[in-house]
């Protein structure tokens, strides 16, 4: 991994067979996010991202304490005085969002206990979210006297409608995994020693698929929040033409017949 030049000693990577992990590593603040850790997560998303032979990414934090606790509040007299200060510091975790939402495979956010604030936020750039039954979520900007960034909203937002977006932005109250489900918030809860090894589970099911289906899947997910005119419709329509005349389109047709499971190479 030294290629990915980490350099806050506060984020950890490493590659299971298709699987790459992304872990936020800063047990004793319960992860919450200090500076340089959006800039090596960044460094290694983008490492996955052009990895051929990784399929998935799990991201989740050390231990089982907390996903992440939010932000580092001890950095921002530093880092965000005023308004200018605080939009520099947003410029990389922005660029890490973006990249976190466009990365061509999925990203699955592996959360054990607080996801509050930024680290909700986080867990939003993720395709999907299991959750440990002890898992508290929340985002306190009202508590803490902050305009919460439209771009997360916009995520909170189409998962669970405004006026739920709204309960949680006005109250910054804490939710329950129970509740976060029924809110359509994660997507599983499992028990707290059954949630990694469900996560692999899953995980290496989504590596068997089509791994251009899969890419096809979610840029085509990701371009229906837009407006009919800002999406892609070239690349739509490039990315169809490519799985229908792809080794693996051919290779399930040839499964079937042949009664198989099919092994495909994204190709």
């Amino acid at each position: 991994m030294s290629r990915m030049n980490l350099k806050s000693g506060l984020i950890a990577a490493h590659k299971t067979d298709a699987i790459g992990w992304l872990v936020f590593d800063n047990p004793t603040k319960l992860n919450a996010l200090s500076p340089g850790m959006s800039e090596d997560a960044l460094s290694v998303i983008e490492d996955y991202e052009a990895d051929p032979s990784i399929k998935v990414v799990v991201m989740r934090g050390a231990g089982e304490k907390a996903f992440i606790s939010g932000a580092d509040i001890s950095s921002f007299e530093k880092t965000r005085n005023d308004a200018e200060a605080a939009a520099r510091a947003r410029k990389i975790p922005n660029q890490l969002a973006d990249r976190m939402t466009d990365l061509n495979k999925p990203l699955i956010a592996m959360i054990h206990g607080y996801c509050i604030g930024g680290g909700l936020g986080m867990a939003l750039n993720a395709d999907l979210r299991f959750a440990s039954a002890s898992a508290q979520f929340g985002i306190p900007a009202a508590q803490r006297g902050v305009a919460y960034a439209p771009e997360g909203l916009k995520k909170l937002v189409d998962l669970v409608g405004p006026s739920v977006a709204k309960d949680i932005m006005f109250s910054a109250r804490r939710l329950d995994a129970v509740e976060a489900l029924r809110i359509g918030l994660i997507n599983r809860i499992v028990a707290p020693e059954e949630l990694e090894g469900n996560t692999v589970e899953y995980a290496k099911k989504l590596c068997e698929n089509a791994p251009l289906s899969i890419q096809a899947s979610k840029f085509f997910i990701n371009q229906l929040g837009l407006e009919r005119a800002e999406r892609d419709e070239g690349r739509i329509k490039d990315m169809q033409r490519t799985a229908a005349n792809s080794e693996d389109f051919k290779e399930a047709t040839r499964s079937f017949m042949e009664k198989r499971k099919p092994r495909f190479v994204g190709k």
